[in-house]
Parts: C-alpha cells; structure tokens; sequence
C-alpha cells in the first residue's frame, strides 16, 4: 500500500477512533426518540431539525466550506481566511436573531426561537471545526465531535427522560453539545491565534463568496433532493407518517454517519492528489472499494433490520423496517454523488455541483409528489433513491470526460445483484436466522472476489493493531 493510501487510511483511522463514541452515541439515541417522542412530535421535530440543516449554507453564505477549502491551500493567509469568515458569521448571526425573535410572536405550535438558536450554533460549529481540520487538527476536530455528540446525548436523556421537555428539549440538547464542542476547540487549537478584527479583509470575502456562492444554491438542492421527501410526507400523509419516515431513515443513514468518517479524511487526499498525473488511479482504486463497502453495509443491514427494530424501537415504528431497502439505496446512491462531489471542490468547479444537483432536485420533487400519492411512503424512498442515482450518472460523465475515473460496469452490475437478493431474501424468507446468513454469504463472496476490499481490510487491521500496541 503506497503513501498516499496509507495516508487516507491513516487520517481515516484517526477519524474513526476520535468518532467511534460519537456514532454509538448517536445509534444509541435512536430508541430513546421513539420511546420519549411520539411519532407525531418526531415528525415536527425532524422537519424543524431539516430546515437547520437547509438554511445554514444559504443564511452563511456556505463560508465555513470556503474557509475550509481555502484554508487547505499552504500559501493562503490563515488569519485572513478565519477571521474575515468569522466575524462576517457574527453579523449574519445577530440578523437572524432579530428576524426568529419576530417570527416567534407571530408562529405558534413551533419553537422557533429554538431553531434560530440552533441554526446559528450549527453555522459556527461548521466554520470552527471545518478550519481546525483545515489546518491540521484532525484529532481535535475528532474529539470536538465526540464531545459535541456525548454532551448532546446527555442532554437529550436529562431533558427529554427526566424534565421531559418534548421537542424544546430535542432542539436545546443540540445547542448545548454544538456550543460545547466549540469552546473546546478554541481552547485545545488556541483558535483565538487566528481570530483578529485587523485580519478582516473584503478581498479574501469576495474571494471566499466566489467560490461558496454557487454552492448555496446548491445546499438548497441538495436538500430538496435529500430532505424535500419529510416536507411532501409532513404536507400529503401528516406528522405521524412523517415520524415513521424519519425514524426508519436513521437506520441507513447510519451508514453515511459511519462514512462521514472517512470524507472527513479524503476531502484532504482529493485535493492533494486531484492534480497529480496518476491521480486518475488513486481515485478509481479508492472509489472501487468504496462502492464495495457500501453494498456490502447495505447487505448487513438488510440481514438484521427486522430484529433491530423490534428490539430497540417502540412498536409505533415497526412497519418503518420495510422502507429500509429502498432508503438503503437512496444512501448507497447519496454516498456515491457525494464522493464524484469532493472532485468538484478538489479543482473548484463548484458550479458543477449546483447544476447536477438541480437536475436531481427537480427530479426528486416530482417523483416524491406523483409517488406518495400511488405507494405511500415508499414512494417518497423510491423518488430519493432515483433522483440520487440521476446525480451521481451526471457527476461521473462530467468526470469521466475530464480523465478523472473510469467506473467499472460489470463489478456494479453484481453489486446490485447482491442487493436485490437480500432485498428479496428479507421480504420472501420467514426465519431471521435464514436472512442473516443469506446477508453474510454475500458479503463474504465480495470479499473474496474483491481484491482492493481485501487489501484495504488488510490495512485496517495493520494499521489499528499498529494504533492499539
């Protein structure tokens, strides 16, 4: 294994040890929501929850992704790059302080004093972070998200178990691990180093803004294609609906939870290697195990998610296990358009990403609103899944055309292939036992006929033994 794998499983390794508790954290909630959350305050809560995580590329501008992508180049000023970042955030916040405290005396049945609180601390959890991985604290950045994640659970069981605060004490646990985790970083990076009013500089914000500008629209998109499907299920099936959707969507996404772990690590190789006359290797090698991995998640899931669900959720979520693999390929196709989108920003072609993210919104809307009216809740699942797949086509043309990856066809066929027998197995087979081991067989299969997922497992194992001793 060369330097430049070493180095993505290295930083990824880091990530994953610094996040492990995170993401358990985060599997561990899950049954404590349906149990202190009934499915229709869930709803209301993913949905406001939704509308943060919409709003804060588009209210910021998307400055924490510039500060981040710059701040990766060695002979950009830091200093400028933070603090031209921060303290135009600082303003943007106090705005939108004003407008949530008007519109909470007008808006009733929502916190939304709450959700503007929330938005603001989740901006500058963005921009604080994403700089301190920029600039070379990859495990601070790990820990300040352990924190962030732990704080966040300990609150949520305080105030959702015991107070019993419903969905303010939902909103607030996030306020509080998010402010946590920042101050953290600020203390354990001596941030402050980089903070300065003198270092404001209006030609690195027209600087950062070109290239963060087109990527607000594309936040936007990219949350219609992703999230719009909540809103369609909220509006045409109601709340309750709504709150199966979103409990069962958290099962897959703990794949793209697992996988943040490892974007978090090749954003940095992609950038460094994007350039490079071998580059085109390096990026087919790691795509192609990642295609495997993710198949082979979504099988493993597939073979257990009827037991998960009746051990860690409330029987109100329990039909939720059959939108699980249809949602499953919606993430295995997120996480693909996801990976051809860290090669945009890799050459700053962000304008690319916002158009083949529009073609997947539009998409994704329609479909949503034609197929929740036809199936119900699978419909909207269905629409997620195709509208993620049209994304990564488009992405990898443009890609292919620039030399830059080359996907092999026959190996996605079968990865397909494995999917729809699991898929099958789960709805015709009877026995979970039965349905497991349809699920292991498979991923075992892939390993053996996978020699990058070999080698890469091979790695892991060396390099966490190397870690532990």
């Amino acid at each position: 294994m060369d330097k430049r794998y070493k180095r993505l499983v290295g930083n990824s390794i880091i990530f994953a040890i610094g996040n492990f508790g995170s993401k358990l954290m985060q599997f561990i909630m899950i049954p404590i929501y349906s149990y202190a959350l009934s499915t229709y305050e869930f709803g209301k809560v993913d949905l406001l929850t939704n509308i943060v995580y919409l709003l804060a590329p588009i209210v910021s501008f998307d400055l924490f992704d510039g500060a981040f992508r710059f701040a990766l180049d060695k002979f950009e000023d830091k200093n400028k790059i933070f603090s031209t970042s921060f303290i135009t955030l600082v303003g943007m916040s106090v705005i939108m302080f004003i407008i949530g405290s008007i519109c909470s005396i007008f808006v009733t049945g929502y916190p939304i004093l709450y959700t503007v609180i929330l938005l603001i601390i989740t901006i500058f959890f963005s921009l604080v972070s994403n700089f301190a991985r920029a600039i070379g604290f990859v495990k601070h950045f790990a820990i300040a998200g352990i924190i962030n994640t732990f704080t966040m659970g300990v609150a949520n069981i305080i105030l959702l178990l015991v107070v019993k605060l419903g969905i303010e004490g939902y909103l607030v646990s996030f306020c509080v691990g998010q402010f946590i985790g920042i101050l953290y970083l600020f203390i354990a990076t001596d941030m402050l180093n980089y903070l300065s009013v003198r270092e404001y500089s209006l030609e690195t914000l027209k600087k950062l803004l070109k290239y963060s500008i087109p990527l607000i629209p594309n936040g936007l998109a990219w949350w219609l294609n992703s999230t719009s499907d909540r809103v369609f299920v909220l509006g045409i099936l109601g709340p309750s609906y709504n709150g199966i959707y979103a409990m069962a969507s958290k099962i897959p996404s703990a794949i793209s939870t697992i996988l943040s772990v490892f974007f978090q690590s090749w954003q940095i190789s992609v950038v460094e290697e994007y350039d490079k006359k071998d580059s085109m290797k390096f990026i087919n090698t790691v795509y192609d195990t990642l295609s495997s991995l993710l198949f082979c998640a979504a099988v493993l899931l597939i073979a257990i998610i009827k037991p998960v669900f009746n051990l860690i959720l409330s029987a109100n979520y329990y039909n939720g296990w059959k939108l699980i693999p249809i949602l499953l390929l919606s993430v295995i196709y997120t996480n693909i358009a996801s990976f051809l989108g860290t090669m945009y920003t890799a050459n700053k072609k962000t304008v690319g990403i916002l158009t083949t993210t529009v073609y997947g919104a539009i998409i994704n809307v329609i479909l949503t609103v034609v197929f929740l009216n036809m199936i119900g809740l699978n419909g909207a699942a269905v629409a997620n899944a195709v509208s993620f797949l049209v994304v990564s086509l488009l992405r990898y043309k443009y890609m292919k055309k620039l030399g830059k990856i080359r996907i092999n066809f026959r190996k996605t066929i079968y990865l397909h292939i494995m999917f729809i027998v699991s898929c099958l197995s789960v709805y015709i087979l009877k026995s979970n036992i039965t349905i497991f081991m349809v699920g292991i067989l498979l991923i075992v299969a892939q390993i053996i006929l996978d020699s990058n997922l070999k080698l890469l497992l091979k790695g892991v194992v060396i390099r966490c033994t190397k870690k532990i001793v």
